[in-house]
């Protein structure tokens, strides 16, 4: 499966059609070359590929030659509630740590193209999105979509104004972030990537205003099933296994926290990956690795990186990295930076 054919909700897509319509830009404009019929804009339920949306917003931002705060009402109008399942699942959670858990859990459900983790540090809980594989041409549309969407539907779900102290944002788009961001009052600097949002965590475990503890579980069943019908999820427990490693980055969770969380012994949770043809440690050394060679490739600085995967300090997460890769992150930094560097004079 290529990378833009995994599928998502419809809705998205329709908003942006709407908006284009009000501005003047017929239907089939918005939709030529995509396959999708019109009348599946209003259908309740449907879904297309990744690469369609991306092909609609296309001819939308290429004909309107992306007018200001085109982007900024479409992310306005993506209520959470407009994401079936998964919003209802986010606002019926407990608590504001439990609804975050859930929505990073489920990312692939609301209007990002990228990959997200969090972290939590003391009284802040970092947000971070990597977009880089994003098309260049939609990369800042789609972003300022996200953001919209994410702050806008913050008094929705949490029922205060969001609590988000600075942002961090990449690959030169912050002047075109920057009448959202002080709209809210949140401060803003210029960083070599992924984008960081950081919040104020210090009611982080405060109830949440629609709270429905009998009614989430149902409805996050739902949301892991949706994954699963548009190719979203790893199978299996290692899968599981994954999804727990990179909601706890600090890379201390041990195997017994992971065991727990899957509601199964550690024996039985070994033997399970063992018949996957994987082990715990092998997890972790892909999934973390992988991370952190990422991140290194950015650009950033060993030092950045432990921060940012929330290790104490380079040396911990040095050590880290040498055991996942069998070299230090300075040397994966400066080979990964030689390769960008000879691909970029052939």
């Amino acid at each position: 499966m290529s990378s833009w054919e995994w599928r998502r909700a419809m809705v998205n897509a329709a908003i942006l059609v709407e908006i284009a319509g009000e501005r003047g830009l017929a239907t089939r404009e918005c939709l030529r070359g995509t396959g999708i019929d019109p009348p599946t804009l209003e259908t309740p339920g449907a879904e297309i590929t990744a690469g369609q949306e991306l092909t609609v917003a296309r001819n939308i931002v290429t004909a309107l030659g992306d007018p200001p705060g085109f982007a900024t009402e479409a992310g306005i109008r993506t209520h959470a509630t407009s994401l079936g399942v998964f919003g209802l699942a986010v606002m019926s959670s407990p608590t504001v740590r439990s609804a975050i858990d859930i929505a990073m859990r489920y990312f692939s459900l609301m209007t990002s193209f990228g990959r997200a983790w969090h972290v939590y540090r003391d009284a802040e809980w970092w947000l971070y999105l990597d977009d880089r594989a994003v098309p260049e041409d939609l990369r800042g549309f789609l972003l300022e979509r996200d953001l919209s969407a994410l702050l806008s539907n913050w008094m929705l779900v949490f029922g205060v104004p969001p609590p988000m102290l600075r942002g961090e944002i990449a690959g030169g788009l912050r002047p075109r972030l920057l009448p959202i961001l002080e709209g809210y009052g949140v401060p803003s600097i210029n960083c070599a990537g992924p984008h960081v949002a950081v919040f104020d965590a210090t009611a982080i475990d405060a109830p949440m205003p629609q709270a429905s503890p009998y009614t989430v579980q149902v409805f996050e069943e739902q949301c892991a099933e949706l994954l699963r019908q548009r190719g979203l999820v790893r199978e299996g427990v290692a899968g599981s296994v994954r999804e727990i490693l990179l909601r706890r980055m600090n890379g201390r969770v041990t195997q017994e926290d992971v065991a727990a969380g899957l509601h199964m012994s550690l024996r039985t949770m070994r033997r399970r990956l063992a018949e996957e043809g994987t082990s715990y440690r092998q997890l972790c050394t892909e999934t973390y690795g992988s991370l952190a060679e990422e991140l290194l490739a950015t650009g950033l600085t060993v030092e950045d990186v432990a921060y940012r995967m929330g290790y104490s300090g380079a040396s911990s997460f040095s050590n880290a990295f040498k055991q996942w890769r069998g070299m230090s992150p300075g040397r994966f930094a400066r080979a990964a930076t030689e390769r960008q560097r000879r691909s970029a004079h052939r």
